[in-house]
């Protein structure tokens, strides 16, 4: 495997007292320009995936990590999007172990105006190889767009948060049903509980399989540039949400808000990357529960005033870091 030397790892981090300050980030990846946007998942062989944009619209690069995300391979065009045009999307671990990648198609030469389609792609050998792209339901005439993983509801049953629309797939069939009430839930992640209850990020949540909803108090501004945000549900309950602070284009701070009593409340938070000085780029960060007691998040940082320059970093977080305080 070629290895990108975890010796570019820097402790660039400098965050408060008690929270991030021990932590080191793993310089994976040096993009170019444009919509670099990560995405990330782990099989369940241990391997962490990470693809991301390295040109913008023009070169989408995959990445692997054998040993917990210490060392990386050199990353790769992602096989499918040579020679195409393209906006990142997301990485999702099915329950029988295959691993689905969807990512954002243009019709026609780029353009902010054009349509764009979902497609997806099937890995059986974590992440090695991918089976040939097969379209999502759309509207031809409509932007339809992803940017965050599904919920395996069931095998065969995949619920997806669109631009466009919220549903609910088969993908033998390729057949396509609203999900609960049926409302559109936006650019937004959606995750399952282990209580079963579903929280969107449009700020709601539903305890009867999304019939109703309920709006939550104080619920972290994941809806406004829902692309850029994250939320995702570790094995133990605890719910994640990124919170980008500070002035400027891409704020000076990344944490989480927690919930830890299924959703209902979010008043407490780590910070995880605090450089004391702007974060250049939205980050776009992703996490993924890497196993029991680790989850690590991907996120870019384009600031030319880090060591090393414009870069895809992976950090690995005990989740002992995530203890109420």
């Amino acid at each position: 495997m070629n290895v990108i030397a975890s010796v570019w790892s820097t402790l660039f981090f400098v965050c408060g007292p008690g929270q991030c300050a021990d932590l080191e980030p793993v310089r994976i990846a040096v993009p170019v320009n444009g919509h670099i946007h990560p995405a990330i998942c782990v099989s369940h062989q241990g391997t962490i995936v990470v693809t991301y944009g390295r040109v913008n619209h023009h070169d989408l690069r995959i990445t692997r990590s054998t040993d917990g995300g210490k060392l990386w391979a050199e990353p790769v065009p992602f096989e499918h999007t040579i020679e195409k045009t393209y906006y990142p999307g997301s990485l999702t671990t099915l329950a029988d172990g295959r691993l689905v990648h969807a990512w954002n198609r243009w019709d026609t030469d780029v353009t902010e105006k054009e349509p764009r389609s979902v497609l997806y792609s099937i890995s059986k050998d974590d992440g090695v190889t991918w089976s040939a792209p097969q379209p999502l339901p759309r509207d031809p005439a409509v932007r339809s767009i992803i940017r965050h993983p599904f919920v395996e509801l069931a095998p065969n049953r995949w619920l997806f948060s669109l631009s466009d629309r919220t549903f609910v797939i088969d993908p033998p069939t390729g057949k396509a049903t609203d999900f609960g009430d049926g409302r559109v839930h936006g650019l937004v992640p959606i995750v399952r509980t282990p209580k079963g209850t579903f929280v969107s990020g449009a700020g709601l949540r539903s305890t009867d399989g999304g019939q109703t909803w309920a709006e939550i108090d104080e619920f972290p501004n994941l809806k406004e540039q829902g692309w850029r945000h994250e939320m995702v549900c570790l094995s133990n309950g605890l719910l994640l949400a990124s919170e980008i602070l500070g002035p400027g284009f891409g704020g000076e701070r990344i944490r989480y808000r927690i919930s830890r009593d299924d959703g209902v409340t979010w008043s407490d938070h780590f910070e995880y990357h605090n450089p004391g000085r702007p974060i250049v780029g939205r980050a776009c960060p992703r996490t993924v529960q890497l196993d029991d007691q680790n989850i690590g998040v991907v996120f870019y940082d384009q600031s030319p005033d880090q060591p090393g320059g414009s870069g895809v970093f992976f950090l690995r977080i005990p989740m002992t870091s995530l203890a109420a305080k």
